[in-house]
């Protein structure tokens, strides 16, 4: 999960956004487009299979995964697949997925964990997904919240809008903070122009599950709208819950 599928989602819902908007402009449609009596072509229909860009992209990641143990091994450092926790400052517990532990020691350790994706805090929280959940799901996302103005936010909204979905976002209070405010703004317009709703000053206060599989959010300002995916970028906190810092 991360930047590499982001991009390549990225990639596909801007292929789609190009043929839409300018493939008749140069004479390009699909097998059964023909030019108008004034010569021109209609906007040709797209379909997206999201099991199949789903498919390819979670191949290309194992591609990559693999290339990068071969380079690692190249390089002659040692990769272990385990879960590490400091039993001292310069000890390490590793195990394996068998439950087989074993110590490292070291005099210095690098700790990079990474980061988990913060829940959404309300009743009926745990029905949303997260934005690395996203990237594993069987089947188009369809009508989709996204709760959250970060750009972790923005940029799967930007792809499932680009993707043909229909996607509003849930603003606390403004986009991107901390940013550069009048490229944030224009972030903002751009999106708006290509379909992105946005609620702002609105934060979800419930979440339930309605006729149809479907999940009504309930917002801050007493608003509802039904939503087939619900996805939370509100945050990451730092992956070390079981790293053990305290024993250091």
């Amino acid at each position: 999960v991360g930047c590499i599928p982001k991009k390549l989602y990225h990639i596909g819902a801007s292929i789609r956004e190009l043929i839409n908007a300018d493939s008749n402009f140069y004479g390009i449609s699909g097998e059964e487009g023909k030019p108008d009596d004034m010569g021109q072509l209609a906007t040709p229909t797209t379909q997206v299979h999201w099991e199949v860009a789903k498919g390819n992209i979670q191949n290309y990641i194992r591609s990559l995964n693999f290339k990068y143990r071969v380079r690692l091994r190249e390089k002659s450092v040692q990769y272990l697949n385990k879960l590490a926790t400091f039993k001292d400052a310069h000890t390490l517990e590793v195990v394996d997925k068998k439950g087989r532990s074993s110590t490292i020691t070291s005099s210095r350790f690098l700790v990079a964990t990474g980061g988990r994706p913060a829940p959404i805090d309300c009743e009926g929280g745990d029905l949303a997904i997260s934005s690395d959940d996203v990237f594993f799901l069987e089947k188009n996302p369809g009508k989709t919240l996204c709760v959250g103005a970060s750009y972790i936010s923005l940029e799967c909204a930007g792809f499932l809008a680009g993707f043909g979905n229909d996607v509003t976002v849930a603003v606390r209070s403004i986009l991107l903070r901390g940013f550069d405010r009048e490229c944030s703004e224009k972030i903002g317009e751009y999106m708006k122009d290509h379909g992105v709703k946005f609620k702002m000053e609105v934060t979800p206060t419930k979440m339930e599950k309605v006729e149809g599989d479907q999940i009504k959010v309930t917002f801050s300002d007493g608003s509802s709208d039904t939503y087939d995916t619900v996805l939370g970028a509100i945050g990451r906190h730092a992956d070390t819950d079981k790293l053990g810092l305290g024993n250091t």
